[in-house]
Formats: C-alpha cells, structure tokens, sequence
C-alpha cells in the first residue's frame, strides 16, 4: 500500500512540475518594438516542432512565431508526434503531400535534431518546400549534413547561448532531455525561451525572414 501511495504521490509531483514548466515559458512577457518597414515573404513561414515530452511540449518555439507574425509575416506551426521518429516522419510526409496535392508552397524552419531526421526527406526536394532554415546553437556541432547538397536554399541561424535563467525552466528542461534521451536537442536559449537571449535571437530570425522575402520577390 505504501509502495502505492508513493508512487502515485512520485506521479502527481512530476505532471504538476511538468505542467508549471511549460505554463512558465508561456507566461514570459516580451515587450519589443516593431523593427519598421519589413519585407513580407510571399510564402508563409513554416516551424516544425522538435522532440517533445511532457516537460517541453506547449510553445515549442516560444517567442520565435509570435514575433514574426507581429511584423506582419503569415506563421505556421506543424506539431509532429512528441518523440517517435517513425511516427514523427510519417506525420511530416504525409503533411508534404498535403500540401504538394494543394499546390502549397512555404519556407521551412526546424531544429538541430528535426534537422537530422528529416533530412533525407528533404534532399527529395519537395515542390512546396521553398527554403530549409536550421536554428542551431552558436559554437555547437550541428551533426551531420552537408547543407550544399541540397537541392534548394538552406541556411543555419546559429543562436546566441546563455547559461542564464530561472532555475525552475532549466530543471523542467533537464528532465525533458532526460526524458526524450537526445544527445542534440537544441538549449533552451536557443528556441528562444530564455529572457536573456530571445529578443536578440528572435532579431536574427526576423533578419532570415526579410532576406527569404528578398528572395521569394526576385523569383516572383
């Protein structure tokens, strides 16, 4: 009976800690200006969640989306299954031909270890993937892949890390890690939950945004 009751009172302590963990980055109020006079992408900005768990699994990319559509961009996330890579990549080709029947085209952003999973897929070159960008740890090993091969635009915005931060979100984020056992996962600094960093790295993804709408208007 006690063996029960502690691991029933075990399993209500971490689904509580998981809960407040991800409430917490929810509740992170930036105040930012609008940087004035941004090119808009014809096609819409799409993210794709990376491995989740129940202690990272609501507002994957933080202040990444809701920056971008306040400067006007039209923003999109694909919420692929937490942690099952078959299952993860079935969920992304399936949504490719979606969106290829529909004639959809969009620009892609994703993390390190979607980055590895997906790759393959990509090197396909689907019609409605109009650009591939990887947000990566500054001073990381990105793992591998050569982003020359492929057969559209790829780049790697390597964000600014910071050990700073609560204690609490670290601690969630270090039993996610434990939790999805990933040796690449992104920091936390990095998918732009961190007060410390966000605003600055949300600026670097906001310059990534501008010179794909660089793009999309010469080749409109």
């Amino acid at each position: 009976m006690d063996v029960i009751i502690l691991t029933l009172s075990l399993a209500v302590f971490f689904l509580g800690l998981a809960l407040l963990t991800n409430r917490a980055r929810r509740r992170k109020d930036f105040a930012f200006e609008l940087k004035p006079n941004c090119l808009l992408t014809r096609w819409p900005v799409l993210f794709l969640t990376g491995p989740r768990s129940m202690f990272y699994f609501s507002s994957y990319w933080n202040l990444y989306t809701p920056y971008l559509a306040e400067h006007g961009y039209e923003v999109f996330t694909l919420h692929l299954p937490w942690n099952n890579p078959r299952l993860r990549q079935e969920r992304f080709e399936y949504f490719l031909n979606q969106q290829e029947s529909q004639n959809r085209k969009f620009h892609l952003v994703l993390d390190t270890p979607t980055f590895t999973e997906f790759q393959d897929v990509l090197r396909k070159r689907s019609p409605s993937v109009m650009s591939i960008t990887r947000i990566c740890d500054s001073g990381k090993d990105t793992g591998p892949g050569d982003l020359r091969a492929f057969p559209l635009p790829v780049a790697e915005i390597e964000m600014r890390d910071t050990p700073k931060g609560s204690l609490f979100l670290h601690l969630g984020y270090h039993l996610h890690k434990q939790w999805v056992r990933r040796k690449d996962l992104n920091s936390l600094s990095s998918l732009g939950a961190l007060p410390a960093t966000a605003l600055e790295n949300s600026g670097r993804l906001l310059e990534r945004a501008q010179t794909l709408a660089e793009m999309d208007l010469r080749e409109s």
